[in-house]
């Protein structure tokens, strides 16, 4: 157990059990070369379940897009998925540069979506969190801590990749796939990283509240070239209650049979977490992240998918009840296009158990 304040130290919480399982259910392989609307399926980023239907944003800054699909399940298994409509992010004449999709929410009893874009340090285009709506494209105001600049801010392909709505439908939380450079090194193999998770409210569209959390090291590929391309990152975020989340982080290493990637879920709270809004460094302060604690190691359930593979899962969604009456909860991956070699869009299927 470890319950203390934080002085700059990467070590992560284990200060409770788990209430939470994810028991696998079954996998379904969207076709690849699938078009809808003229559109190609893929690049699936995030899925977010709504009014019976499917939402997954398309990783493409050439043409930003979400596709609403129908998802059916009988019996523990999806039977199938059937994408409808492709819709676009950006309509011609909206004022958002440079924009790199990567996750998606709908909020309830309204048409009106919120998503983010990672932007591109490197071209120094800022990352934007938005909301679409009938009346357009506003985004929300982002504190002069994500700035890019050459020693503070956030770092290329590190920004904002996961989002979820806030139980309280007063705002959204975003989080960060890697650490502000202000804020530490980033995770490799000896050591974790600590990343931020922000609260924007809905009617000032500023940040409110913010907590520290943990990116676990990357994970370790004995096998791999020591000169192969390494990244890790916290890639979404779902709430589950007023005080805790479930994450999702995956680990990437160029170059393996296996596809290189290392997916693990965890159950987080944020209940004695210390709000860190006002911290331009988390260097040298003292703070307490949020708790944490593993629920899935994607490894462990590989041998049981059809395809044996775990692919770049970036995306979850609470889905509708079982016939048993326990919460479904779906995952989705980004196939890069296959431009970086051939990959897969799949759909996971979970059963949530709670103790």
């Amino acid at each position: 157990m470890r319950n203390y304040l934080f002085l700059a130290l990467l070590i992560p919480f284990s200060s409770y059990s788990a209430t939470m399982q994810l028991a696998f259910l079954d996998e379904f392989i969207i076709p690849a070369n699938l078009h809808v609307n003229g559109d190609e399926v893929g690049g699936l980023s995030s899925i977010e379940y709504v009014d019976s239907k499917y939402l997954l944003i398309a990783d493409d800054a050439d043409k930003p897009r979400y596709f609403q699909a129908s998802i059916d399940i009988e019996k523990k298994q999806i039977t199938q998925v059937k994408f409808e409509k492709s819709h676009a992010l950006v309509n011609k004449g909206a004022k958002s540069g440079f924009v790199d999709p990567e996750s998606l929410r709908a909020i309830p009893n309204s048409k009106d979506i919120v998503w983010c874009s990672e932007g591109s340090v490197k071209y120094q285009q800022a990352p934007a969190i938005y909301l679409q709506s009938s009346d357009g494209l506003s985004s929300f105001k982002l504190p002069k801590m994500f700035d890019i600049s050459d020693n503070a801010g956030p770092r290329h392909n590190a920004v904002f990749e996961g989002l979820t709505l806030a139980i309280s439908g007063k705002g959204i939380w975003a989080s960060m796939e890697g650490a502000l450079k202000q804020d530490g090194e980033e995770a490799n193999i000896k050591h974790g990283a600590m990343v931020r998770i922000s609260h924007f409210d809905f009617a000032t569209k500023q940040l409110d509240k913010q907590f520290a959390y943990y990116l676990e090291p990357l994970v370790k590929r004995p096998e791999a070239k020591a000169d192969a391309f390494r990244t890790t990152g916290l890639v979404e975020i779902l709430q589950v209650n007023e005080h805790q989340f479930l994450t999702m982080e995956r680990s990437y290493t160029s170059g393996l049979k296996d596809g290189g990637n290392s997916v693990s879920i965890y159950l987080i709270d944020i209940e004695k977490a210390t709000d860190i809004k006002t911290m331009a460094s988390l260097k040298n302060q003292q703070y307490r992240p949020a708790e944490k604690t593993l629920v899935l190691d994607m490894e462990t359930v590989k041998a049981q998918l059809g395809s044996q593979h775990i692919d770049n899962l970036e995306g979850m969604t609470f889905g509708p009840k079982l016939a048993n009456g326990n919460q479904s909860l779906l995952m989705v991956s980004d196939n890069n296009f296959n431009v970086h070699g051939k990959q897969l869009s799949q759909v996971l299927l979970f059963e949530v158990k709670t103790k």
